[in-house]
């Protein structure tokens, strides 16, 4: 069972958003009954990276976050879906629907892309420090450390999916749908389940331990 313990509210001098902080309490399934919000990418006239012959980066993303989805409910999480089919979505429609959920946490699921096809490595993005920087590194470390790939780092990026997210979010660059070695697994159908397999640890990860999670008042309800 969640517990909520809410903590002295923090106000954000000289803007506009007020924030609070409540604890996420650690349970034994960690992911179980959990509500997760995941966001697949790019879609519809968008393609994203198109540098694998074969595989838009919109339609492997897609693919990636079914198959997370797949695997959260399986073991008792609550998972919304941006969207579900290859439509495209502007930055403001995703927000707005992720926040019109109960879900705690965001993840936006995306393949770097480059014209070196040598090129490889995994990014985490967080848009706010306090809210989001934390929870991107923990799901970038899983990635570091399954994937075999570069560790690129985590880096500030300002998306309008994750900053106007309530609560914590990020986006994962698993890794570059360019590079010629993760193109032909991916088109193989290979390399999926393991991108998957730790974008879900990672989550697992977050909800293993009690945190101050850092949200804005729309998410107090």
């Amino acid at each position: 069972m969640k517990k909520i313990m809410f903590i002295l509210p923090i106000i954000a001098i000289g803007a506009s958003l007020v924030f609070s902080t409540y604890t996420i309490a650690a349970g034994d399934d960690f992911v179980t009954g959990r509500k997760i919000v995941i966001d697949a990418g790019h879609g519809g006239r968008d393609p994203g990276s198109t540098q694998c012959l074969g595989l838009e980066e919109a339609d492997a993303n897609l693919d990636l976050a079914l198959r997370l989805k797949d695997k959260l409910e399986e073991n008792g999480a609550t998972v919304y879906l941006t969207r579900e089919d290859d439509t495209y979505l502007t930055n403001s429609d995703r927000y707005t629907y992720a926040n019109s959920t109960d879900g705690e946490v965001l993840i936006s699921i995306h393949l770097n892309g480059s014209l070196d096809h040598d090129k490889n490595g995994t990014l985490g993005l967080y848009s706010k420090p306090r809210k989001d920087e934390e929870f991107a590194s923990v799901l970038h470390g899983r990635l570091v450390s399954e994937l075999d790939v570069p560790d690129l780092g985590v880096t500030n990026f300002m998306s309008g999916v994750t900053l106007r997210f309530n609560g914590p979010a990020s986006i994962q660059e698993s890794v570059y749908i360019s590079n010629t070695q993760e193109c032909v697994a991916l088109l193989a159908g290979t390399r999926q389940d393991e991108i998957v397999q730790s974008l879900y640890n990672g989550l697992n990860d977050w909800f293993s331990v009690d945190r101050e999670v850092f949200i804005s008042p729309g998410q107090l309800k």
